[in-house]
């Protein structure tokens, strides 16, 4: 969401169409100057993507995470998405990743309730995504898991011994993505990539990342995008 930290207009826009319309007119933008010196197959894939589906992610962030999860395919790990809404963010990890495993998980509800860290500006329930949706959108897409509940509840004791080489966070809230960055980032292999989206916007996102990281050697990079991402060291 590339607007100003305001949290009166962040509640009156928040997943509403003129939210959507404008981050669809920003990311035009975008990826018409990206046009003139990335790969056009690419660019290509990344337009159709935006007609396919709703989206809160812009053209730069969609071609960040297509880009980090391409550069993953010859690591060891998983990959993971939390945060599907309308499976615009899937689809293009799904155009990245090759064979390897994807584990997309969604409460497929909706957004859980708010604490006071987030600050009064998201709502429980939205951005809810209809889980039958997203498969048929992504059925030609082989080594696909998904994972129905809060996460990472919803893998915990499934998935606990598996590395992740990419991961993608969309959550949004304080909670989940404290929650998340401490389940996922210790069991990504050295070299791996964690990526939030919405860092600079929510300071719910923000405050997890900065107590996740108070103590560690492994330290935000802030991207020019909404996005952060963490690289697990050696």
């Amino acid at each position: 969401m590339p607007l100003i930290q305001n949290k009166a207009l962040q509640r009156t826009l928040g997943g509403s169409f003129l939210e959507r319309w404008f981050v669809h007119a920003f990311s035009g933008v975008q990826l018409f100057v990206l046009g003139f010196h990335k790969d056009p197959v690419k660019m290509r894939m990344l337009r159709n993507v935006r007609g396919e589906r709703r989206s809160l992610v812009t053209g730069a962030e969609q071609f960040l995470i297509h880009s980090i999860a391409s550069s993953m395919r010859h690591m060891e790990g998983d990959i993971a998405e939390v945060g599907v809404y309308a499976g615009s963010t899937a689809k293009m990890i799904c155009e990245a990743k090759g064979d390897r495993r994807f584990h997309i998980c969604d409460t497929f509800e909706g957004l859980p309730e708010p604490t006071d860290e987030d600050g009064g500006v998201e709502k429980k329930g939205s951005f809810a995504c209809d889980l039958d949706s997203i498969k048929r959108y992504l059925r030609n897409y082989p080594n696909l898991e998904y994972h129905v509940g809060f996460c990472p509840d919803s893998i915990r004791g499934k998935l606990d011994d598996t590395k992740f080489c990419f991961v993608h966070l969309d959550v949004d809230l304080y909670s989940s993505t404290k929650q998340c960055l401490e389940y996922f980032f210790p069991r990504m292999v050295p070299g791996g990539i964690l990526v939030s989206h919405d860092y600079s916007v929510l300071q719910g996102v923000r405050q997890a990342f900065g107590e996740f990281t108070a103590d560690r050697r492994e330290q935000v990079i802030e991207l020019p995008t909404t996005q952060c991402m963490l690289v697990k060291g050696a």
